[in-house]
């Protein structure tokens, strides 16, 4: 019997991909917001999973790995792309204030 939760290989690096392409503020945000790093400059999606993603963050003095969980593990793709929206949505509205 297979994990019906996790997202296979090629599911997973589309997200990442589409992620540091097309959403590298929201990952920026992120970190800001959903970790203890403060200063980061950069952000870069590196492995996502159904419990969580991990982020590469560029700060003024060097690099670090974070891992920020989700509330739900995914099932699906389109269980990610609600979270990270969900997230997305969250973290822009806590950088607002």
């Amino acid at each position: 019997m297979t994990d019906d939760r996790v997202l296979s290989s090629e599911d997973a690096a589309r997200i990442v991909s589409h992620m540091n392409d097309e959403h590298a503020d929201d990952l920026v945000r992120y970190a800001q917001v959903f970790t203890d790093v403060t200063g980061v400059d950069t952000a870069r999606m590196t492995h996502i999973a159904a419990e969580g993603f991990e982020l590469e963050v560029t700060l003024g003095g060097g690099t670090k790995t974070v891992w920020i969980e989700f509330d739900t593990p995914l099932r699906t793709v389109e269980d990610a792309r609600s979270a990270l929206v969900e997230l997305a949505m969250a973290a822009r509205k806590a950088a607002e204030r």
